[in-house]
C-alpha cells in the first residue's frame, strides 16, 4: 500500500481545479466510473489516481456501478486505501457480487421507494430521449426490464437518494476510450451536467497523472 502511494504522490500537479470543486464540501461524494473496456497499458493508471484520491480526500466516499472495466479498476485503487468509503450502486442486490469487497457499502435499485425511482425515471428520459420506451415500458415488456435497471442505476449514482442518506454525487471523473457520450457512460455524464455535477474526463484528469 505504501509503493502504491508512493507511486501516485507525483499527480497532485495538475488537479487544482479538480480540488477546488472539492473544497467546501464536508463530505464530497466522488463518481468514478467509465467504459469498460480499458487498454492494458493504461489499467494501473486508473488504480493509481483512485489510491491517491482517496488518500489525498480522508472525508470522501467514492461511489461506482460495479462494473467491469473501469469501475473495478477505480474500485482497486479505493479499496487498497479505504473500502469502507466506496459506495456501489448495483442495479439488483446480486450484482457481481463476488467482486465486491466485504467492507464496501452496496445500495441496489431495489432499495429505492416507487416514487424516487420515478423521479430517476424522468431524469433518465431526460437526459438520453432515446432510452424513453425501455424507461416507460420497463413494467410492461419483460425484455426491457434488465436494460431499465442499467440505465435507472446509472441515474441513480449521480443523483443518489437523500430519503435514505445516499447523497448527491459532488462531482464525476469518467474514463472513455472513445466517444464519452456514448452508451452507458454518455448517459451518466449527461445526467452530471443536468444536475450541474462538474465532470473530469480525459486528457483533463489525465494530466493529473504527469
Amino acid at each position: 500500500m505504501s509503493d502504491l502511494l508512493c507511486d501516485t504522490a507525483r499527480m497532485n500537479k495538475h488537479y487544482e481545479h479538480f480540488k477546488s470543486a472539492v473544497a467546501g464540501v464536508t463530505q464530497p461524494v466522488i463518481l468514478l466510473a467509465g467504459s469498460r473496456k480499458v487498454p492494458e497499458n493504461l489499467q494501473e493508471k486508473l488504480v493509481m489516481l483512485a489510491a491517491y484520491l482517496a488518500n489525498e480526500f480522508p472525508t470522501a466516499l467514492f461511489r461506482s456501478g460495479n462494473a467491469d472495466g473501469s469501475d473495478a479498476l477505480f474500485a482497486r485503487g479505493v479499496n487498497a486505501i479505504a473500502p469502507a468509503r466506496l459506495q456501489l450502486i448495483t442495479p439488483t442486490a446480486g450484482h457481481r457480487r463476488v467482486h465486491r469487497n466485504p467492507l464496501n457499502y452496496s445500495f441496489p435499485l431495489n432499495n429505492v421507494s416507487a416514487v424516487h425511482e420515478e423521479t430517476l425515471a424522468y431524469h433518465t428520459n431526460t437526459a438520453t430521449p432515446g432510452n424513453a420506451r425501455i424507461i416507460d415500458k420497463r413494467n410492461e415488456i419483460p425484455q426491457l426490464q434488465s436494460k431499465a435497471r442499467y440505465l435507472l442505476r446509472d441515474t441513480l449514482m449521480v443523483m443518489g437518494d437523500p430519503a435514505q442518506e445516499l447523497l448527491p454525487a459532488t462531482m464525476g471523473i469518467f474514463f472513455t476510450a472513445s466517444d464519452p457520450m456514448a452508451g452507458g457512460t454518455g448517459h451518466t455524464i449527461r445526467v452530471c451536467k443536468q444536475n450541474n455535477v462538474p465532470v473530469f474526463l480525459p486528457p483533463e484528469w489525465w494530466r493529473w497523472m504527469e
